[in-house]
């Protein structure tokens, strides 16, 4: 009797599971679908479609790997936005990681107002972009009238060519990347300075180390998941970097400044060459989880405290 009792009752709460499980799965089907149609579905749309030589409106002519090697022996203008991808990367995250931790320190060693700058240092970040980087374009004026310029010539310094020249637009769009990204990184280094147990410090301190040993002996070393973490976002979205250099200088002058990104969405959307766009998609997706790869492999850390 107990054991049909028994079995009864796990019928009827089994009977109950499954008539609240069914309407989580119904308000789960829409974000799912539509978490397919724009995003998964997309990507291998695209895979598809580098294969091809599509253009919008006209049927698909098989091409191979033709996109893929066209990329790299016929597309001067890929190699370099490629390059100048790189170089805004390789010198904006550095920079902006390395001033970044010092503003850090500098605010994780104040005893007060540690989170008005805090905030400070974060507005930057949630501010629109394009906004800030109309401003900065504004700033950054190559005649007489730009604020910067206008501010040297008070020190006798002429006007300099901040965005028409070829050697100095990526630097100027590296200065405003690593304003508008540094708040960012603050906030990421404040919370694994925070993590960091003072008792360190305090051995350290009676070992007889000073202020840059500990640094080096103390905080970098504790500080790595954090250092991963930075190196990888940044370095991915600095290689991905759009609308600064296209809203400042759109690609200019005469290329300069165009990168990997703006090139795919001018082959993309203005020349309608969607398969060959979306082969440059994948190249560029290649070349950036090869680097991923390559940071998660020499700055992951085997041990924690």
């Amino acid at each position: 009797m107990a054991t049909a009792d028994a079995a009864i009752v796990a019928r009827v709460a089994a009977r109950q599971k499954r008539r609240h499980f069914q309407p989580i799965l119904l308000w789960l089907v829409p974000i799912l679908g539509l978490l397919f149609i724009f995003n998964i579905f997309p990507i291998f749309a695209s895979l598809f479609y580098s294969f091809f030589d599509y253009e919008m409106l006209q049927p698909l002519k098989w091409a191979g790997l033709g996109n893929y090697t066209y990329a790299f022996t016929k597309d001067p203008v890929f190699i370099t936005a490629l390059i100048n991808s790189a170089y805004f990367a390789f010198v904006s995250v550095p920079v902006g990681m390395a001033l970044s931790l010092f503003v850090a320190q500098l605010i994780h060693s104040r005893s007060h107002l540690k989170s008005f700058f805090r905030t400070a240092y974060f507005l930057p970040v949630i501010t629109p972009m394009i906004a800030v980087t109309i401003v900065w374009r504004f700033i950054l004026q190559p005649s007489q009238f730009g604020l910067l310029n206008a501010l040297l010539r008070n020190f006798g310094i002429p006007a300099q060519p901040w965005l028409t020249s070829s050697s100095r637009v990526i630097p100027s769009l590296i200065g405003v990347s690593i304003w508008g990204g540094m708040g960012y990184n603050v906030v990421l280094f404040l919370a694994g300075l925070v993590g960091i147990p003072t008792e360190f410090y305090e051995a350290a301190k009676m070992d007889g180390a000073n202020s840059w040993q500990q640094f080096w002996k103390v905080t970098w070393p504790l500080l790595s998941p954090t250092v991963l973490f930075v190196t990888v976002t940044n370095s991915i979205g600095n290689l991905q970097v759009f609308s600064i250099p296209f809203v400042m200088t759109s690609g200019g002058p005469e290329n300069a400044s165009r990168m990997v990104v703006m090139w795919i969405q001018q082959v993309g959307f203005q020349q309608f060459r969607m398969g060959y766009a979306s082969a440059l998609a994948y190249i560029f997706f290649l070349i950036i989880l090869a680097l991923t790869a390559v940071e998660l492999r020499y700055l992951r850390t085997r041990w924690s405290y």
